[in-house]
């Protein structure tokens, strides 16, 4: 017996396969309406009554063009924009460079051409891994449905690049920079993603309902997951709040996307004075947050939950690097094994 199910917008009809001996399903294209229920239904009832409906849907689903299946995947799937964006523009590439075809027939002749075009227009590696990783995750969809059987898509593995914070000298000028600021809404912004750590996507979420001030701790959304996090009012962060003005209800800050562009536009007034060494971008504010927490001897554990990471290995890849310079300069300081080498000549000058 079959039945109905649901799938991001998308009703799909899911049956047993006797031949095969396994579950099968396939999309009935109807959205996930009151009215596309009733709809729905009444295909199930004729799919359980006939093979006919099953022949109709699953042998026109073999034969499907990528931007088709693209659309699918993106009304199956619940994805945040710009993952859908990604997804959009990493299809966009392949068809550029092999064309808009049936599914089943992109093979690696047309990753290969994928992988030139990508070399020819200089883009990152990391770039290429997630336009990559994105492609591989839709042709898994595919093989899913039975559109096609192989994936041609392989994942370009990325490099983790080591944190880059803002060097000191030039945060000082920048918070200065804004401090003097007749309105010091900006200032304020920088200053709580400084000693906070928090995404910009998190912050600008942010609500003064979010803020316990009983037990002493901020229940922050966590946008790129859909979760919250708790983070504590330390006396810094207390004080910056009550700079900003306390109130009972709203958004602590009032930005748009568009409204972050003064970072940057203040940072080229400044490096038109030669004031500071060179830009930043704002989301390096939380990478400073993370970097000095580490370097004052912050338990790792601790950071990792400050910081909100997923997994503690986030923490390590990023950030654990950033001591090695200090550990080899507290090695080379003590000299715990200079005087085995004494008398070595090689090690003289």
């Amino acid at each position: 017996m079959a039945f109905l199910k649901k799938r991001g917008n998308i009703l799909w009809i899911k049956y047993y396969d006797k031949i095969e001996g396994k579950y099968k399903e396939f999309s009935t294209k109807i959205n996930a309406t009151r009215d596309g229920w009733i709809e729905a239904r009444k295909l199930l009832k004729e799919f359980n009554s006939t093979n006919d409906i099953k022949e109709k849907f699953v042998t026109s689903s073999k034969e499907k063009l990528l931007s088709v299946g693209l659309e699918e995947f993106i009304a199956t799937k619940k994805l945040k924009t710009k993952t859908i964006s990604l997804c959009k523009r990493a299809c966009e590439i392949l068809i550029d460079v092999s064309g808009d075809k049936n599914i089943s027939s992109y093979g690696n002749l047309d990753y290969r051409k994928m992988l030139k075009y990508f070399s020819e227009n200089n883009l990152s590696s990391n770039t290429q891994g997630i336009y990559t990783a994105h492609l591989h995750s839709i042709f898994n969809f595919f093989i899913e449905l039975n559109y096609t059987k192989e994936n041609p898509i392989k994942v370009i593995k990325r490099k983790l690049k080591p944190p880059e914070s803002i060097d000191d000298g030039d945060l000082k000028v920048i918070l200065d920079f804004l401090k003097l600021k007749e309105k010091k809404e900006q200032y304020h912004l920088i200053m709580f993603l400084l000693i906070t750590g928090f995404r910009i996507s998190t912050a600008l979420e942010l609500k003064w309902e979010n803020v316990d001030w009983e037990n002493g701790f901020i229940v922050a959304p966590n946008i790129k997951r859909d979760k919250e996090f708790f983070f504590p009012l330390t006396d810094d962060l207390i004080y910056l709040l009550k700079e900003i003005g306390i109130k009972k209800e709203g958004k602590i800050f009032r930005y748009s996307n568009n409204g972050l562009k003064f970072f940057l536009r203040v940072q080229k007034s400044l490096l038109s004075t030669n004031s500071i060494s060179k830009k930043y971008t704002m989301h390096q504010l939380r990478k400073t947050f993370i970097t000095k927490l580490l370097e004052n001897g912050i338990p790792i554990h601790t950071v990792k939950a400050l910081a909100d990471h997923s997994n503690i290995q986030t923490t390590i890849n990023y950030y654990a690097a950033i001591n090695v310079k200090k550990i080899k300069e507290e090695l080379n300081s003590r000299g715990i094994f200079r005087d085995n080498f004494r008398d070595n000549k090689r090690l003289v000058g």
